[in-house]
């Protein structure tokens, strides 16, 4: 069964209830473990100062698609009033 102080756990020895157990455990262990890291937010800055950085540069990037947008408005209207006149 075993050699020295190891032992091996054979599972086609074991009571076919007991290794039910087992595998619905690991199974379970398994699928949580999975789900813990899927659960897992990587991206959350830890740091304050590089938490407001990144909102800043949010607020930055939103306020330049904005200001795009109203300019590419703009340069669609001065073209059709051109195309009018």
């Amino acid at each position: 069964m075993g050699v020295g102080r190891y032992r091996d756990i054979e599972v086609a020895d074991m009571p076919p209830v007991l290794a039910g157990v087992l595998g619905v455990l690991l199974l379970g262990l398994f699928c949580g473990l999975i789900w813990y890291l899927t659960r897992l937010d990587h991206t959350k800055l830890r740091d304050p100062r590089a938490r407001a950085r990144a909102e800043r540069g949010k607020k930055s990037r939103r306020r330049q698609q904005e200001l795009r947008a109203r300019r590419e408005s703009l340069q669609r209207r001065d073209s059709r009033r051109r195309d009018d006149a």
